[in-house]
């Protein structure tokens, strides 16, 4: 059986969804971050060679890093869901966003994230993450004005981007005087887009299976 090691605030959330978005039977093995120094512990190590989640184990093979995963179980268990058709426009779409979720659209997330856990108040650093922010977001607003999601129908496209825009949501992560949930206040077709991801009944399901 599938099995998937999911640890808490990691990128582990990607694979339950779409595990529940495919109805897979999977067995879930939850790991508790170190309290002190907020990394993997022992038995996420036992599993990953460089202790990270996430990690999928099926079929005698160990598979890491959520973009590899969703590719993997849309190739093994997708029977041509949630993945555009190749050579079409659409897929060219999907490709890009698999991609642009961890480089394009995580990287000013992620450093604005270090910059609130470490109270870091570096003026460039700041400069960099807002003019990326408004490129980034006003580029994918246009796009969700004009379709539901990120590349026509749901795929897994949408679990990579959801991931990241979900992050600057959260209250861990917003700068101060932030209001909860308001990231995207200025663009209102990815707030809408957040909104009908998260109506969705697999991401329900998923979301009470990983903050259990």
């Amino acid at each position: 059986m599938l099995k998937i090691h999911h640890l808490g605030m990691s990128r582990s959330d990607r694979s339950i969804w779409l595990a529940e978005e495919l109805g897979l039977q999977y067995e879930l093995v939850t790991h508790t971050r170190n309290a002190e120094t907020f990394r993997s512990p022992q038995s996420l190590w036992d599993v990953s060679p460089m202790g990270k989640a996430p990690v999928i184990e099926d079929k005698g093979q160990t598979i890491p890093e959520s973009g590899a995963i969703v590719e993997y179980l849309l190739e093994n268990y997708g029977e041509g869901r949630l993945r555009p058709a190749k050579g079409t426009p659409a897929y060219i779409d999907y490709l890009h966003w698999m991609h642009a979720a961890e480089s394009t659209l995580m990287t000013p997330i992620f450093i604005n994230m270090l910059s609130v856990m470490t109270a870091s108040d570096a003026p460039g650093l700041k400069a960099f993450c807002d003019g990326e922010f408004i490129t980034v977001f006003t580029y994918m607003n246009n796009i969700l004005g004009e379709r539901d999601y990120i590349a026509g129908d749901f795929s897994g496209a949408d679990i990579m981007v959801a991931f990241p825009l979900m992050m600057l949501e959260s209250p861990l992560f917003a700068q101060a005087g932030d209001e909860t949930g308001k990231a995207f206040l200025p663009y209102p077709a990815i707030q809408a887009y957040l909104n009908r991801l998260r109506a969705r009944p697999a991401w329900s399901k998923a979301e009470a299976i990983f903050k259990a």
